[in-house]
């Protein structure tokens, strides 16, 4: 997850240059990881799906999907289940090749909402989770094993003071919920840090219960801060610096997902 002010390079942290793929980002870098590692798999036999969520205006558009991406596509709900969060609506699609992965993730890409204001000309206006469900098939005997889990890389609209912005209109209105939702984030990781509280609420806002199973319990999670270093801002820094506090007081105990079904061939 990428956290800071606006243009401090959270977007280019996750994606990277489109033209140039020595300098690309988190995302592809991991593609090319987790296809590395099926490439060399024998046992376990291995499957990879991908889907990318837009949290826009505390609403949710599928950036795959022919007829919901973007702003003006259908709404989509987040549900609750055994297995964890699920987004009903959002596609999921399966890839065999890392360049499959790319390309669905450079579509995407190109129908996430930007605007420009004093400090960055390509905003991103929107929160985005690019996901990588992958599924480990192993069989012996009578029993077939399989590992499930999901790899969320998340690229989070920046928060904004509106007097250096200069923002107006809409995309004014778009940093009010920017940063609504990013304030509901802060209180739900002072909550997971917090050992006497007994609820968490997570259903504050769309991204909040999007990201309840990235935060705390049964995951890993990896912070990432981008900061300006200039001294004009100061106080954005110490702030996405005391978030990035908060979030290392979190605990987490990670357990693997298996199923077993025996009447598999």
């Amino acid at each position: 997850m990428c956290y800071g002010q606006t243009g401090a390079g959270k977007t280019y942290t996750m994606t990277g240059p489109t033209t140039e793929y020595e300098h690309r980002g988190i995302i592809p870098r991991a593609i090319q990881q987790v296809f590395e590692a099926t490439a060399r798999s024998v046992e376990p036999l291995v499957t990879v799906r991908i889907s990318y969520l837009e949290i826009y205006n505390e609403t949710m558009f599928d950036l795959l999907s022919p007829t919901g991406s973007g702003p003006g596509g259908t709404p989509m709900a987040v549900l609750d289940c055994p297995q964890g969060v699920y987004v009903k609506g959002l596609s999921i699609h399966p890839v065999s090749y890392e360049e499959d992965a790319l390309s669905l993730l450079l579509e995407g890409e190109t129908h996430r909402v930007i605007a420009e204001h004093t400090l960055n000309k390509n905003s991103s206006r929107s929160h985005c989770i690019f996901t990588i469900y992958i599924e480990s098939h192993f069989r012996a005997f009578s029993d077939a094993k399989c590992v499930t889990s999901k790899i969320n890389l998340i690229d989070l609209a920046g928060s904004e003071r509106l007097s250096k912005t200069g923002s107006e209109g809409q995309v004014l209105r778009e940093a009010a919920y920017i940063n609504k939702s990013l304030l509901f984030l802060e209180q739900i990781v002072i909550a997971l840090a917090d050992p006497k509280r007994d609820h968490v609420p997570f259903r504050q806002s769309k991204l909040t219960h999007v990201l309840k199973d990235s935060l705390g319990g049964n995951c890993n999670t990896v912070l990432v801060a981008n900061i300006c270093g200039e001294a004009v801002h100061v106080e954005e820094t110490l702030s996405s610096l005391r978030f990035a506090t908060r979030m290392k007081w979190i605990t987490t105990a990670p357990v693997v997902n298996k199923t077993y079904n025996q009447e598999l061939p």
